[in-house]
């Protein structure tokens, strides 16, 4: 068997390159449908649709999948998530109209790759590190959104996006042999009698864990709202500003790259403390900087905010997955994950429909006090509940 690094490094990078996968269309999307057959006037529709159809395929699957590896092995779902994942991205590449891209979007969601990934890490973390580990799996995830973009957007100006989305496939394809052969299944954790995870029930009736999921949902809402506002901000808060296109892009890069910097510091603070006032902190951190840019007007200074709202925003859907999994035993880690991450998901389809439903009703810059307080709103929701912080460990005692 090999030594516990090097399997965390292993899966890390596979982590990096299946978000670049999945990330690579997102800026870029509606200029890419308009080059695929029977588009027809409707780009914008389908443009939103393909946006949303990976996160629909990962809310139906993501609880059932955590719920399998628990039950029938890690590894065993990590090749078949490896398969779905690498066939959604040749579908994309080599299909010519529409529906083949569309089908392929959505099989990307279903393969819950991150899921598998997320609860894969975590499984194979001891009690001690499990905080790091998912501070470095912060790290990777940013950098696959930090190159993701940057070279779909290259190769679409200059070439052609399909040889990234085979090259994508292709790298996965051989990250996957090598982790289907290099790691072995960990050691299956007995179940403690009385502490099944039972999905939506149990997390609708288990405060703490209640708590935690509905503050990842407001999170992501925040953020993938943020996404929405943040151009529409700019234009309105900068008119004069030029090349707007590539500030945009720059100023999301440097979020992002504050977000992969920071991902393991937060996550050996967390080892060393506690994730739910971190959070808190962080959750805060990610409100101050976005109240901020209403009130700045140079824009190297919003440059120093998202900088400063990316490190923030790398310390969150981590302490919810390590505060997560602490509040059951390991034997159901998997299936707390994949509901954590369903969590997720919700919030990132509810985010931009709010904003949809406000823009007729607020100017672009007012838009930001709603992501604000949904940031306001996730840390207070887990600092009101002290519970959040015991472990299961520490309840059996």
């Amino acid at each position: 068997m090999m030594s516990r690094p090097h399997n965390l490094t292993l899966l890390l990078a596979c982590q990096a390159i299946t978000t670049l996968g999945l990330m690579v269309f997102v800026p870029i999307m509606p200029l890419y449908v308009t080059t695929l057959a029977q588009v027809g006037a409707e780009a914008a529709e389908w443009s939103s649709l393909a946006l949303a159809a990976p996160a629909l395929g990962t809310l139906c699957f993501a609880s059932h999948v955590g719920k399998w590896c628990d039950r029938f092995g890690y590894r065993r779902l990590l090749l078949v998530s490896l398969t779905l994942f690498v066939a959604s991205m040749l579908l994309m590449a080599l299909s010519p109209g529409i529906h083949g891209f569309m089908l392929g979007r959505l099989l990307q969601g279903i393969s819950t790759i991150g899921v598998v990934l997320t609860a894969f890490i975590g499984y194979v973390s001891d009690d001690a590190s499990r905080g790091r580990s998912l501070g470095l799996q912060e790290s990777a995830i940013a950098c696959g959104a930090l190159a993701g973009p940057v070279l779909g957007g290259v190769m679409l100006d200059y070439w052609s996006l399909k040889p990234l989305l085979i090259a994508s496939a292709v790298l996965t394809g051989v990250a996957g042999g090598v982790l289907w052969s290099q790691l072995r299944e960990p050691e299956k954790a007995i179940p403690v009698r009385g502490a099944l995870f039972g999905g939506l029930h149990t997390v609708l009736t288990h405060g703490a864990l209640r708590n935690w999921m509905l503050a990842a949902c407001l999170v992501q809402a925040a953020a993938f709202a943020f996404v929405n506002v943040f151009p529409l901000y700019l234009a309105a808060h900068f008119p004069a500003m030029d090349t707007m296109a590539s500030r945009i892009g720059l100023l999301h890069a440097l979020g992002w790259l504050a977000t992969m910097l920071a991902g393991p510091v937060w996550g050996q603070l967390n080892d060393q403390g506690a994730p739910r006032r971190h959070f808190t902190y962080a959750a805060m951190g990610c409100a101050l900087s976005v109240a901020l840019l209403a009130a700045v007007d140079h824009i190297w200074l919003v440059a120093l905010l998202r900088i400063g709202q990316g490190a923030c925003y790398a310390a969150l859907m981590q302490s919810v997955l390590l505060a997560c999994s602490r509040q059951w035993p390991i034997s159901e880690y998997g299936h707390v994950t994949g509901s954590s991450r369903s969590f997720m998901v919700v919030g990132q389809l509810l985010g931009p429909l709010l904003i949809m439903l406000l823009l007729p009703v607020l100017p672009p810059v007012g838009l930001i006090w709603p992501i604000v307080l949904l940031f306001v709103a996730s840390g207070l929701l887990v600092l009101s509940n002290p519970a959040a912080e015991v472990s299961f460990v520490e309840l059996e005692q």
